[in-house]
């Protein structure tokens, strides 16, 4: 389906603006929506968060729209029973069927993938499944937009991988600066020592992590995006004798950014957090975060981190690196970086399971291995 087609279907019927958290699926769309706009869109940094626009938008008496990977449910859930349902608020959910059963994905999208229908039914919100034709765009589209005017409720487009042809943004080509990218992984791998810990969040830093690091206590988060600097806390706090690097990104620390407060909190004094920043949900299409206007530096001093620092070149970061771990945590680091990866990167070849066994493994036995020494 073109873009162009697909939101003039949009705007015929009423509906608008779009609020949305990135998915490679709805790439194009969103390339469209942002190029030519027609029509309002607004990047959220969670899918909670764009239901309470859209709750906003509905009381202000607009039609939102709501765009979400299958994933993505889960968090738009307590929400949707607390806020949508309960006020009768209507709003179009177009929601990108990954994990889609009988067909090759990601493995942390297989489990939305096959129960997304059935968590829609268990809320009682009506939905289809957007078919290809113009003529199933238009039915569809009119169907939601009746529906939602005559119920004030939700209705749900599941939108298969695919949907949508292609359109790219006009702009002027940019340079890849991903050798840089990685050396600044490299720098983190030649400090590490054989005891620390390397928790890499979704998208291409986790992966970038996983793929060049030989380092055994390496750990990449393939979903629950925002939840890598939680996990890297919760093992900081359980492994005193070890640094704990947290390998983060701009989208992923906007999703959940309460964590900054949490880690302080707690003073954490082994913990490293880095954001790599690119002001890109970069593995979803390059869409845009909003990064540009945060200073996560001066929020994870106020919340209680001893350093924040932001570095944008790669001697910097050396100097900072070799500054910090000398003193006790918790440090921030934001590292201002350019978009582009390694060609063709790969995704794990390791199951979800096996990466978790192998770094239990790999604490249990230094946990072991520190006993031993302090006794």
């Amino acid at each position: 389906m073109k873009p162009d087609v697909f939101t003039g279907a949009l705007i015929e019927n009423g509906f608008g603006p779009l609020i949305g958290v990135p998915c490679s699926i709805f790439k194009h769309l969103i390339n469209y929506i942002e190029d030519s706009h027609k029509i309002k869109y607004y990047t959220a940094s969670s899918e909670g968060e764009a239901m309470g626009l859209a709750g906003g938008f509905a009381l202000s008496g607009r039609l939102p729209v709501v765009l979400m990977q299958s994933d993505g449910y889960g968090n738009a859930i307590n929400p949707i029973s607390s806020l949508q349902l309960l006020y009768k608020l209507p709003c179009l959910l177009l929601i990108s069927w990954r994990g889609e059963p009988g067909k090759k994905d990601a493995p942390q999208h297989l489990i939305m993938g096959r129960t997304i229908k059935k968590f829609l039914s268990i809320f009682e919100i009506r939905y289809s499944i957007l078919d290809d034709g113009l003529e199933n765009l238009h039915k569809a589209i009119k169907e939601a937009e009746e529906f939602c005017k005559r119920s004030s409720n939700l209705y749900a487009l599941l939108i298969r991988k695919g949907y949508f042809e292609s359109y790219e943004v006009q702009e002027e080509e940019k340079i890849s600066a991903f050798e840089i990218r990685i050396s600044y992984l490299n720098v983190l791998k030649s400090l590490a020592k054989s005891q620390d810990v390397m928790i890499g969040t979704t998208g291409f830093s986790g992966r970038e992590m996983q793929h060049i690091f030989e380092h055994e206590g390496k750990f990449y988060m393939m979903g629950s995006m925002g939840c890598a600097a939680s996990i890297g806390l919760a093992i900081a706090k359980e492994n005193p004798y070890k640094n704990i690097f947290i390998l983060d990104g701009d989208g992923a620390l906007l999703m959940k950014m309460g964590v900054l407060s949490t880690i302080g909190h707690y003073a954490t004094e082994n913990l490293l957090h880095i954001c790599f920043d690119n002001n890109q949900y970069e593995s979803t299409g390059g869409q845009k975060t909003s990064s540009v206007s945060v200073d996560f530096t001066k929020i994870a001093k106020a919340c209680g981190y001893n350093s924040a620092t932001r570095v944008e070149t790669l001697e910097d970061f050396k100097n900072v690196i070799n500054k910090i771990l000398k003193k006790k945590g918790p440090h921030f680091i934001r590292v201002i970086i350019s978009p582009g990866t390694i060609d063709d990167l790969p995704r794990p070849v390791d199951t979800p399971e096996e990466m978790k066994l192998s770094l239990m493994r790999f604490l249990k036995n230094n946990q072991s291995n520190n006993l031993d020494k302090s006794g």
